[in-house]
């Protein structure tokens, strides 16, 4: 059992496991409080959140990685200075532009967008310099998520503010957590801000900024069109829906997460290949288990209400498979500066995605849109497994038959953890 503690694929396979447990708990509990119609305006306030801390990083966080190789981890305090500056800036307009704004969602969104950005910026460098302390975290986050949602559930009154306020909260307590426990000593002298090298990232960011724009507008759009252009219960149950696929990610995110961290200091090859089998293998089984028991499991955890969420579910979870291609190699081609080729790809699967929603949500509701997002994953992941495979002289046939390396490996794993 130590053994599995200290590799750290296998404990941060054990976190998402236990993050999905709460999560799951979690969820049970906030869409039973909030109902159809304010589940799913939550769920949009999220995705506007998300999509406005991406342009607001201006991509400070997504170069991480790339300068931490690049000047052999010398970059945190720096980076650390930069972010400060860009938190207390946006803290400051977020304030002034509550006093004149009276849409409460709008108000909501406004309130949650500086932490948020803090927040990610944060967790972006813990990929990199601990991934253990990230992994920490997120148990940590994920525990407290679901004992707030729960005593709403049992103690409060229905509405929204209370979980947004629980929302605000955890990102306080990431970023704090993130500074005190980071061991990394910390400088907040003004004349030791390096603005030449602020101004080198933020160049260097731009296009980091717009891909990841891309890559959450391709998770949100379809949340977003449901919530202009289809009906509030559409919103409801689709973000339900959604909601769940995101815990189909969830096991094969604890592999890209390691990923981060060790391609900022290497090439990766061999293990991102190895990783992308085991993901599939996982995913494939999780659908499948899905598809036996999900309807009477929605049914259970959410309500006969909610039920229709189980076809949606099925619908997205076939996209969900190619999305592994572009989670796993989408890190190693952003460590070794492919940008232009991972910018590119996702661009034409967000367009994809958007013009798919407009044309198919009017007719189909949440059917159409979930139609769109599988064709604009696979175009993704499809995109990527195919570049990568020829940019690196891999057969695709590497990426389904476990090699005799590979067994010995998991049989190491499976022999050293059992001892």
């Amino acid at each position: 059992m130590n053994f599995l503690l200290k590799n750290d694929y296998i404990f941060n396979l054990l976190n998402k496991i236990y993050v999905i447990l709460m999560g799951l708990i979690a969820s049970i509990f906030i869409t039973r409080y909030l109902g159809v119609v304010d589940r799913g305006n939550y769920a949009y306030i999220i995705q506007v959140v998300s999509i406005a801390s991406i342009v607001l990083n201006v991509g400070i966080h997504q170069s991480y990685s790339f300068y931490y190789r690049k000047y052999q981890g010398e970059v945190f305090n720096k980076y650390v200075q930069i972010i400060l500056v860009q938190f207390f800036i946006y803290t400051s307009v977020s304030v002034v532009l509550t006093f004149f704004i009276n849409d409460q969602l709008i108000k909501f969104m406004i309130i949650l967008v500086p932490v948020s950005v803090l927040a990610q910026q944060l967790e972006s460098i813990m990929a990199v310099e601990n991934i253990r302390l990230k992994i920490k975290l997120h148990i940590l986050n994920g525990t407290l998520r679901t004992i707030g949602f729960g005593f709403l559930f049992f103690a409060i009154s229905g509405g929204l503010l209370y979980p947004i306020i629980i929302t605000f909260v955890l990102n306080i307590l990431t970023i704090v957590s993130f500074i005190f426990f980071s061991r990394k000593k910390l400088s907040f002298k003004k004349d030791r801000i390096n603005w030449v090298f602020t101004w080198e990232i933020i160049k260097f960011g731009w296009l980091p900024m717009i891909t990841a724009l891309l890559i959450t507008i391709n998770y949100s759009a379809d949340v977003i069109f449901l919530k202009n252009i289809g009906t509030a219960y559409d919103l409801g149950i689709y973000s339900t829906a959604a909601g769940l696929i995101t815990y189909f990610w969830l096991i094969p995110d604890s592999f890209k997460e390691v990923l981060v961290s060790r391609t900022a200091r290497s090439d990766a090859v061999n293990s991102t290949v190895f990783v992308i089998k085991i993901s599939l293998v996982i995913i494939l089984s999780v659908i499948c288990a899905f598809s036996l028991l999900g309807k009477y499991a929605i049914q259970i955890m959410y309500g006969y209400k909610f039920l229709e969420a189980y076809q949606i579910t099925l619908i997205l979870s076939i996209g969900a498979v190619s999305m592994i291609f572009y989670k796993m190699i989408g890190t190693v081609l952003l460590a070794e500066g492919k940008r232009w080729v991972y910018f590119f790809t996702l661009l034409i699967s967000a367009v994809t995605n958007c013009i798919g929603n407009i044309i198919f949500i009017p007719s189909y509701g949440m059917y159409g849109s979930a139609v769109s997002s599988v064709i604009s994953y696979s175009v993704c992941g499809l995109g990527f497994l195919l570049y990568f495979a020829r940019l690196k002289k891999i057969p695709l046939s590497a990426f389904i038959f476990v090699t005799k390396e590979e067994k010995r490996i998991i049989k190491n794993i499976v022999m050293k953890g059992s001892k």
